[in-house]
């Protein structure tokens, strides 16, 4: 008797469990992917205002009709620093095609990290990187792009609309994929 009553709770264990692992699945494609991540339909990321390093605002519908790729980054982040290079390398790349815009946008919101501009056109001199830079002085860039750890790298189709995006250190070789996909 007591076989059956293992096997019994063996059972209903089993189903309590696949219950469980169900509900996490549902719960991450269903409520928490689609939270975070921009309906592409519903925001044209070209109207979203930043600050160039000349201190103007600026939109970004002067690249219409081109891809974008907006990299998210600040000096002190160690993985920012790390993928920096590789950025530099595929800007090279845009800018020789001319068919695709690469910016970077810098964190410059102070507080207990001290990003300033100057240390930003500091570090990106001290290191040889010629790409765009645009602030986010405010932080409000990052809540429109939903920006919860960075280096977070957003691919923008030439209609404005978010491709895809990527969470944390980014290789030229997934940006230059992307690229392609984009320039079919």
């Amino acid at each position: 008797m007591s076989f059956w009553k293992k096997k019994d709770n063996l059972i209903i264990t089993s189903l309590v469990i696949a219950f469980f692992i169900g509900l996490t699945v549902w719960y991450d494609l269903c409520c928490v992917n689609a939270s975070f991540f921009p309906a592409s339909t519903s925001m044209n990321s070209f109207q979203i205002p930043f600050i160039d390093e000349n201190q103007k605002e600026l939109t970004l519908d002067r690249f219409k009709g081109k891809p974008l790729i907006l990299n998210f980054w600040a000096t002190w982040c160690p993985p920012c620093r790390q993928e920096m290079p590789e950025f530099n390398e595929a800007n090279k790349v845009f800018e020789e095609n001319g068919d695709a815009v690469l910016s970077t946008v810098n964190l410059t919101t102070g507080g207990a990290r001290g990003e300033t501009e100057d240390k930003v056109r500091k570090f990106m001199a001290d290191n040889g990187y010629n790409m765009k830079v645009l602030l986010d002085k405010t932080g409000k860039v990052a809540e429109k792009y939903k920006i919860y750890a960075i280096p977070t790298t957003y691919v923008i189709d030439g209609d404005g609309r978010v491709y895809t995006y990527f969470e944390g250190t980014t290789s030229k070789d997934k940006l230059m994929k992307v690229y392609e996909e984009l320039r079919k």
